[in-house]
């Protein structure tokens, strides 16, 4: 079965920043490697991981919520599924379920949240282990310091800071192989 990746990051972010370079070049390994690309649907981060799937012929599943739209946000236009739910905590709930594994591609407050709740669940067990992987300015410095923590030992090696796009799109084909490339099925979650 093709694998999904959730990918988190900034939605403010834009195209003429690296991170949103990074980002596209992300989304487009990740299509050309033959996995599914999921992500929160909007603008920033979002957007360029989508659009770089979309360039590389792959579909994109994105997550949007009620609240967010009653702000004056819409999907991005590299979106081909959108899943819309209620509420912000339902659209993480939704990124974490349909992940095969996590990539935050950048660091914010809200993809802070998003990469603390998935390491969170895993070791609480209320989802199964899925990798995490980290790239971008930020995550190495964080992770240092909640690495020295005492109450994380032993708990790091769920996440794994990565230093670009090529290493992320390589861990992932380590972990899963290679994806079949399938057509983008328009089919209920």
């Amino acid at each position: 079965m093709k694998k999904l990746i959730t990918v988190f990051g900034p939605s403010d972010c834009t195209a003429q920043s690296a991170l949103y370079q990074s980002a596209e070049r992300l989304g487009t390994l990740l299509a050309e490697a033959g996995f599914g690309v999921v992500t929160g649907g909007y603008e920033g981060v979002m957007e360029a991981v989508s659009k770089g799937a979309r360039s590389a012929g792959a579909g994109v599943i994105g997550i949007t919520a009620e609240v967010y739209y009653n702000r004056g946000r819409e999907a991005n236009e590299f979106v081909t599924k959108q899943i819309n739910v209620k509420s912000a905590v339902d659209r993480l709930m939704e990124l974490l379920d349909l992940a095969d594994a996590f990539v935050a591609c950048g660091i914010s407050t809200g993809t802070l949240v998003e990469v603390a709740t998935a390491w969170d669940y895993q070791i609480k067990g209320f989802i199964n282990p899925k990798p995490i992987y980290l790239f971008g300015e930020g995550w190495e410095k964080t992770c240092q310091v909640l690495f020295a923590e005492h109450s994380f030992k032993g708990k790091e090696n769920i996440v794994k800071p990565v230093d670009s796009p090529e290493e992320v799109v390589g861990e992932l084909l380590d972990q899963f192989g290679k994806q079949q490339m399938l057509p983008d099925l328009n089919i209920i979650l």
